[in-house]
């Protein structure tokens, strides 16, 4: 049995694929290529890299979801859609619309995934000290 048709038994078998007999088996891979290359040429844009650096510094190099850094020197860190591009395409530069997330957690989440792993802005603890805050900013006439 060729390799492609053993991995798809085992993937029915374990019920981790539905094999649809009527649709195609694959993209044409023109489309790929096409596909590939217009990602390639976001990811390579100017926006794109200001856009992640200003992320990376706003939250810090950390995996907003376990918590990795790359100061183990294997750690490598994206900065994530949470919607992805290809669904959302004018989301893409939109800041609200990323997450920092480690290598491993960014392809764990693949496209098929929208959770968004940041942490609230304000930490409970600090929730009424907030609160507090905004009511006497309101109060006192200051924007706001």
């Amino acid at each position: 049995m060729p390799r492609l048709e053993w991995l798809v038994e085992w993937l029915r078998a374990n019920n981790l694929y539905q094999f649809n007999e009527s649709a195609p088996t694959q993209t044409p891979r023109k489309y790929k290529r096409r596909e590939h290359r217009a990602s390639d040429k976001f990811l390579a844009s100017f926006e794109w890299r200001q856009l992640r650096m200003r992320v990376l510094k706003a939250r810090g190099a950390r995996c907003e979801c376990c918590g990795a850094t790359p100061a183990d020197g294997v750690t490598v860190i994206n900065v994530d859609h949470i919607k992805p591009r290809r669904d959302y395409p004018g989301l893409a530069l939109n800041e609200s619309n990323l997450q920092v997330l480690c290598h491993v957690c960014n392809h764990g989440k693949g496209n098929w995934d929208q959770t968004d792993w940041r942490q609230d802005m304000v930490d409970d603890g600090d929730y009424d000290i907030a609160l507090d805050t905004l009511r006497r900013m309101r109060v006192s006439g200051e924007p706001s």
